[in-house]
């Protein structure tokens, strides 16, 4: 049985529909800015191997929305020109509304939506699928480039602990998780795939690469100023992150 959505109720099914999704994801919206929350739910989903298509029509993704896009294989971006039409689902359920995918949405405008379960109105599902499948047929595809993103057992690989220095046992600036010390390598791998949905060098860490003292750090800076001159404080006890 389909259900009515006020605004909040449209907002909430969204993001567990997003939150949801186990094998497919298709977000239908003309207006489209990523918020970062947003971003993180997609990263989450793709992390879970979800297969992401998102059609979208009037106004073209920023250069950062566009990389932080681009680091997730398994999402394919259209546009359509004259598309009007807000619709969303995963596989087992859908959500038809007035509110676009847009980050002030729910905060200006008031939104109302229909909530349907494939399972219990599969007829009205599967017309909304064919309706996106010939929206997607006569969208133009918009190419992303695809970073590489390394798989674990790679990154592990390609993370040998720097010769050159005598320690070879640093944290991970973000989580403080032993890993080797390797300056261009400063994350363990579990906080490197959230990084690389952002891939921002500049982004503010909190710990030390080499000597793991609390010091701002970043993927471009990890060793603070001590150890970067080759006299590092001493070291504090290191902890690991839940």
């Amino acid at each position: 049985m389909a259900k009515f959505l006020t605004t909040h109720g449209t907002a909430y099914h969204i993001e567990q529909l997003i939150s949801g999704s186990k094998r497919q994801l298709v977000l239908v919206s003309p207006y489209l800015q990523l918020s970062k929350t947003f971003i993180e739910r997609l990263c989450d989903a793709e992390n879970r191997g979800v297969k992401i298509h998102i059609i979208y029509g009037k106004d073209e993704l920023k250069s950062n929305e566009k990389q932080s896009l681009s680091r997730m294989p398994n999402l394919n971006l259209y546009y359509s020109h004259n598309l009007h039409a807000k619709c969303y689902l995963n596989e087992s359920e859908m959500v038809i509304t007035s509110m676009n995918m847009y980050e002030f949405s729910e905060k200006n405008n008031r939104e109302m939506g229909v909530l349907i379960s494939r399972k219990d109105d599969l007829d009205v599902y599967n017309d909304a699928v064919i309706e996106i499948q010939s929206i997607i047929k006569s969208s133009e595809p918009r190419e992303l480039f695809k970073n590489k993103i390394e798989r674990r057992e790679e990154y592990h690989q390609n993370n040998p602990a720097v010769k050159s220095v005598q320690n070879t046992s640093g944290v991970c600036i973000r989580c403080s998780t032993d890993i080797p010390l390797n300056p261009e390598k400063p994350y363990c791998y579990s906080c490197y795939e959230i990084w690389s949905c952002y891939n921002n060098p500049d982004y503010r860490e909190y710990a030390c690469h080499s000597c793991g003292n609390d010091e701002p750090t970043s993927m471009f800076y990890p060793l603070c100023l001590d150890c970067f001159k080759g006299k590092p404080k001493k070291t504090k006890t290191r902890y690991r992150s839940m």
